[in-house]
């Protein structure tokens, strides 16, 4: 098989998905332990033990979708073994199946309860629909139910069950409710409304055995008392269900989860792990977890077939919990144990509430109970790229307090254009002598090199670029008028090259024969350049993220080379700027790539891609016109043909917009029409959350490199030390007076307290500052400035 996929659960039937929506054309099987196509496991505990939702209705895809999509289906087929040397997975009918991919998705079970009497009739536990069944109808003739652990399932059953018409006990071996919330005033607020429904809650205890004949007829605590019930729900923890891994090869730590990395890989090759069972390291909170959660298993089986499919990107997401107990439903993202202390908003009685969890100003958790959903997803972007709002702490318990005046990360998008990258040095000094400097570079050809160096840099990268640049520079003969220097300067370069960037393959000595030569020029001194000038093997924990592209010339896909997940080298910076036919492929591993402008010049998508949609500051430097004169002869025609090219775009593609915002607009009307209680549980749902939450604002300021009269078509190649001092100047004077622009029209544009965020700035003659917000949060424009 292509892709295997070991477990039915909702991490391997996302995979599944996602691999068709990705384009795999190979074959896909999914191996499943249950009788059910996969379905999601939350409705267990709530609407489907209740009655009020049906068997279809939690499946995760209609039961003909596998068959539509070509994905093989096989229920009832647990697996007994896996042998990695031979790429070979066992099940316990003693089928085998090999494979090219495996994603491992097994879940987890139940952890079982060792008091004395724990199998006798009446005690339950839930994972799966059998169970739900089964506590269903011992339910119907049940009078006193126990739930043991107040954890989230524990809390849903129990109200539940109350729900069903049962007395019930809550039993919680901590002094407290929920507690993995680490909030002692959402805990009691918990404790306080189950008691108010007549609900017993015994706290700092646990069972010590169960008895009765043939079935369950009381319980002993470890207090000492006993209680008369009919029917357990144990909801005392899980356990990975990996014991098929055993001597495998697999590692697995000591609790038996699979052990994987923020790209979701194994140590094993193509072997990959997601969901309930897999322990990964977080790179948001620099820590190894595992999490049992919806939203962690829909994310992590998207991710996992991407990274399947070669993508290699890393698992870097806020994690998201929903619980839903009784009418009140709340919302947990990222590490509340992480937070150190708690600043609250709003108020519980008025079941409009937040917990921000913040450890040196910067936030690790959520705690939200009918919230706006917006404030749910700019808290994510907050979580998500450690945005210290220390500064915001006084203001940010009021519940009016804008977070979209936060702007979570500093984004710098270098284009690629050769000599004009000059231009690019200018605009870095202006921008680090205003104190402005990039939390992420994104960098395509000329565009990566100087991007390398300013994450190899951070807060002083101009010395370094300005230093850099000289390196580059060729001195040009003294001749009496410009036209005639720089026409001389073009023919010198394209003759000989530039001593430290490229040399021409026609001068000796000679490697190749003519005919097996795929380029003009050898980049071999550019490599040993950028080494002298990058640390790469401090990039990976530089606070600059550096993002390169380039194109894959096998597959003739762009390909993202991101610092925080690769290990870069001077052959990935080579391979964003291997421009062909100048310029040779550059080798990585068994790829050869081409510059990735020839895809994509501005790799303002890329961002978006793989840091988020929200709450950005970007700044584009733009090195081609978007308007010139029509060309007049040959030459002109092909630079105007360059500049068309790789001129800078931000794309907006308005009938998508107009499709979503009409999506929205009608879940906003239907939600109208239903009661209040049903309304509220929907809105703090994660998906509802993520697809109808607006995200702060990204703000795109450009800086335009001015076209200058008479420009030669050789401007791109032009390495005279008169040209690039005048690229410098040029960047530094644009940035400087775009910026200073910009400022005075926020002074003349926002009234007092409004947010700086919410702006839309015009037209500058330097430079663009404008607001997107992602395609898929868009409301309709209406001309006027909004917040």
């Amino acid at each position: 098989m292509d892709y295997l996929i070991v477990g039915g659960g909702l991490a391997g039937a996302t995979a599944a998905d996602t691999l068709r929506r990705e384009g795999a054309t190979g074959t896909i099987v999914i191996l499943s332990a249950e009788e059910t196509p996969p379905y999601h496991r939350p409705r267990l505990s709530k609407s489907y033990l209740l009655g009020t939702s049906s068997a279809e209705e939690m499946l995760v895809h209609p039961d003909d979708f596998y068959a539509a999509q070509g994905i093989d289906l096989r229920l009832g087929a647990p697996v007994t073994a896996i042998d990695p040397t031979e790429r070979l997975v066992r099940t316990v009918s003693g089928e085998t199946f090999s494979y090219a991919h495996l994603l491992l998705a097994p879940g987890v079970t139940p952890r079982p309860s060792e008091a004395p009497g724990h199998d006798l009739s009446g005690i339950f536990y839930l994972r799966r629909k059998e169970d739900a069944d089964a506590i269903r109808a011992a339910a119907a003739t049940a009078r006193h139910a126990v739930v043991l652990g107040a954890s989230y399932l524990g809390m849903e059953v129990a109200f539940t069950l109350q729900a069903l018409g049962l007395d019930v006990t809550l039993i919680e071996s901590s002094p407290c409710l929920l507690p993995f919330l680490h909030a002692p005033e959402a805990s009691a607020f918990f404790q306080m409304v189950a008691q108010q429904r007549g609900m017993a809650v015994r706290l700092d205890d646990t069972v010590k055995r169960y008895a009765g004949g043939n079935r369950l007829e009381s319980i002993e605590t470890q207090g000492g008392d006993v209680l008369a019930v009919d029917l357990a729900v144990i909801a005392t923890g899980v356990d990975p269900g990996t014991a098929f891994l055993e001597g495998s090869g697999i590692t697995l730590d000591d609790r038996g989860y699979i052990q994987v990395d923020e790209m979701l890989r194994t140590n094993v090759a193509d072997v990959f792990a997601a969901g309930d069972a897999a322990d990964f390291y977080d790179p948001v909170f620099a820590c190894r977890r595992s999490l049992e959660h919806w939203d962690n298993a829909v994310r992590q089986g998207r991710l996992a077939a991407r990274n399947m499919l070669g993508h290699r990107e890393r698992f870097d997401e806020v994690s998201y919990f929903y619980c839903q107990i009784g009418e009140l439903g709340f919302d947990v993202l990222g590490m509340p144990e992480a937070g150190e202390r708690r600043v609250a908003r709003g108020s519980l009685d008025d079941r409009s509430f937040a917990l921000f969890y913040l450890t040196d100003g910067v936030p690790k958790a959520l705690f939200s109970i009918g919230r706006p959903a917006s404030e749910t997803r700019l808290a994510e972007s907050l979580i998500r790229y450690r945005v210290n709002i220390g500064k915001h702490e006084a203001g940010l318990d009021s519940p009016d307090f804008p977070l979209e005046n936060i702007t979570s990360q500093t984004v710098l998008v270098l284009q690629g254009g050769g000599a004009l990258g000059a231009f690019e040095c200018g605009v870095v000094k202006a921008l680090e002598s205003e104190g402005i400097f990039p939390d992420v570079v994104a960098g395509v050809s000329i565009g990566a090199l100087n991007g390398s160096i300013i994450a190899s840099n951070p807060r002083r990268a101009t010395e370094a670029l300005e230093s850099f640049w000289r390196d580059l520079t060729v001195i040009s003969p003294p001749l009496p008028f410009e036209d005639m220097r720089r026409a001389v300067v073009a023919m010198q370069i394209l003759s000989f090259g530039v001593p430290n960037f490229f040399k021409p393959r026609w001068l000796p000595p000679f490697s190749d024969p003519f005919e097996a030569w795929t380029s003009f020029y050898d980049v071999s001194p550019m490599k040993q350049l950028i080494a002298r000038y990058v640390d790469f093997a401090a990039l990976k924990t530089s606070p600059v993220r550096l993002l390169v592209s380039a194109v894959n010339v096998a597959s003739g896909r762009l390909e993202v080379f991101d610092s925080y997940v690769d290990d870069l080298t001077p052959d990935h910076i080579l391979a964003s700027g291997s421009l062909p036919p100048g310029f040779p492929s550059t080798r990585i591993g068994d790829e050869a790539y081409w510059d990735g402008g020839i895809i994509s010049n501005s790799p303002l998508e890329m961002v978006i891609d793989r840091v988020g949609p929200d709450g950005k500051q970007v700044y584009i430097v733009d090195l081609y016109s978007g308007e010139a004169p029509l060309p007049k002869n040959l030459m002109e025609v092909l630079a105007r043909r360059d500049e068309i090219v790789y001129a800078e775009r931000v794309h907006s593609d308005l009938r998508s917009r107009e499709l979503t915002d009409a999506y929205r607009e009608m879940v906003t009307a239907i939600l109208s029409g239903v009661d209040p209680d049903t309304r509220r549980r929907v809105e703090q749902h994660p998906r509802y959350i993520q697809l109808m939450g607006d995200g702060a604002a990204t703000r795109i300021t450009r800086f335009q490199r001015p076209r200058n009269p008479g420009e030669p078509s050789s401007r791109d190649y032009d390495f005279s030390w008169e040209s690039i001092s005048r690229h410098q100047a040029e960047g530094f004077d644009v940035a400087t007076a775009s910026l200073r622009a910009n400022r005075e029209q926020s002074l003349m544009l926002r009234p007092p307290g409004y947010p700086a965020a919410s702006i839309e700035h015009p037209h500058s003659a330097s430079g663009l500052n404008r607001q997107v917000r992602p395609v898929r949060r868009r409301r309709p424009r209406t001309g006027k400035a909004k917040s």
